[in-house]
């Protein structure tokens, strides 16, 4: 015999010593759930998606409170809270808007006006006009404290196209106008710090968006893609419950479709009983500039501002009279070297403990000016509502 025959002979002898142990154990033990492990989903998505969808919108922009270009719609997602037809999105969704309107499951369009938004938690209640609480069918909201890394994570949305949904979609790889969407993997993170910037359109021009600045500290990251027009749509975990408002999505690639964000529903949820009950929001509030100066009103202007001027640390680059941080004593150019104790390396870590903390909660700032070190002493109040700037 050959020794290139040998050889062969020899290769398939061992492949079968490889492959008896698991053909044997297949025919010993059939299981179907051992024989398919890895293969079926962790639950019935098809029974989740059509347990929950009903509650799912669409959210569309109409009108909103600043001009904008004649062919600039947003398009977003949101869910049903309750019967009387309230539906929670992002604030970078419906936070700006005068008229909107939301499209139910099965087509039918409602009327809706904003209620209130927390650009801060990039949260927004809106109202549907004279609902049928027929058709309204309120989503469940579970409890975003008791969610683990690694717990099924089912997105939910309308990725709609700009020109909304009264468009010609016999071809539908033209338009990208799917009314409702669902994609799940699994949660990856929490408590994830998002810095990132929100623009909007004012007077045809790209300005400075009410989140621009905003740091998020509570974040889900996800891995489950999102798309644009998911913003604002639930997040569901294997119960059908929300967990999460899907909120941000790092570009279009592959590699960023992976990782995703996610806004706890429990911000919301806390959001919406304020709202609810005394039919506003308040944003805590010292009144001092610290992410840039007051003065300035551009994107780029923050960015270059960022870049080249801006150094570790919290300074006082302007005060707001009459406001906390007046009455306190503080003034432009005071440096501050620790707050309760706690020093910050940037001003957005700062911003986002200020937004999360609550109405009348007090503060100790150990300040230098110049060469001299002091202690003031404030409280938060909450942000007037004729103050827009990104004062803190």
């Amino acid at each position: 015999m050959r020794k290139g025959n040998i050889l062969v002979w020899a290769l398939v002898a061992l492949s079968l010593l490889l492959v008896a142990p698991m053909v044997q154990a297949q025919e010993v033990s059939p299981s179907a759930s051992g024989a398919t492990l890895g293969r079926q989903p962790p639950t019935d998505v098809a029974a989740l998606v059509s347990k929950v969808i009903r509650g799912v919108v669409v959210v569309e922009e109409l009108a909103l409170s600043n001009p904008i270009p004649a062919s600039f719609s947003a398009l977003g997602s949101g869910f049903v809270i309750d019967k009387e037809g309230h539906v929670i999105t992002n604030a970078h969704v419906a936070g700006k808007s005068g008229i909107l309107r939301v499209i139910l499951w099965d087509g039918t369009s409602y009327r809706a006006t904003l209620v209130a938004a927390a650009p801060g938690l990039d949260i927004a209640l809106i109202k549907i006009e004279d609902p049928d609480p027929d058709m309204m069918f309120p989503v469940t909201l579970g409890d975003s404290d008791k969610v683990r890394p690694g717990e099924l994570a089912l997105a939910m949305g309308s990725p709609g196209a700009e020109e909304g949904f009264n468009i010609d979609r016999s071809n539908p790889f033209e338009y990208f106008g799917l009314r409702s969407t669902a994609t799940m993997r699994v949660v990856t993170g929490r408590n994830t710090n998002i810095d990132y910037q929100v623009v909007m359109w004012q007077y045809g021009k790209t300005g400075m968006g009410l989140q621009y600045a905003t740091k998020l500290p509570y974040t889900f990251l996800m891995c489950t893609p999102i798309n644009h027009g998911n913003s604002g749509g639930p997040l569901f975990n294997s119960k059908g419950e929300v967990i999460g408002i899907n909120t941000w999505g790092w570009g279009n690639s592959p590699l960023a479709q992976q990782l995703n964000g996610s806004v706890p529903v429990n911000c919301a949820k806390q959001f919406a009983a304020e709202v609810l009950e005394k039919k506003h929001w308040d944003v805590p509030w010292l009144g001092m500039y610290v992410l840039f100066p007051g003065n300035i009103q551009t994107a780029e202007a923050y960015i270059e501002f960022k870049e080249r001027f801006r150094t570790p640390g919290l300074h006082v680059y302007g005060v707001v009279p009459d406001s906390p941080a007046a009455q306190a004593g503080l003034r432009e150019g005071d440096e501050i070297l620790d707050v309760n104790g706690h020093e910050y390396e940037n001003p957005e870590d700062f911003r986002a403990d200020v937004l999360g903390g609550a109405i009348g909660q007090e503060y100790s700032l150990l300040l230098r000016r110049g060469n001299k070190t002091f202690t003031a002493r404030l409280q938060s109040v909450p942000k007037p509502r004729w103050v827009y700037d990104f004062s803190v």
